[in-house]
């Protein structure tokens, strides 16, 4: 069996989609309906925009998320 590939999202992406969940009253899992994401990824995104600066987000470990 091959390894499952994952969707790349851009930074823009990610950043309207924690922006739309964060709106008041709107609810995470809608927003990610709506995008065909995770409510777990956009939780993950958020936590990783508040936790790093916006040049440590697309790559972290050396691994670039960006892609």
């Amino acid at each position: 069996m091959g390894k499952k590939r994952t969707q790349a999202y851009t930074e823009e992406f990610r950043r309207e989609a924690v922006k739309r969940a964060e709106k008041p009253g709107a609810i995470t899992a809608s927003v990610a309906r709506e995008l065909d994401v995770s409510a777990q990824q956009i939780y993950n995104w958020r936590r990783q925009f508040n936790r790093l600066s916006d040049k440590q987000f697309n790559s972290l470990d050396g691994v670039d998320y960006s892609k």
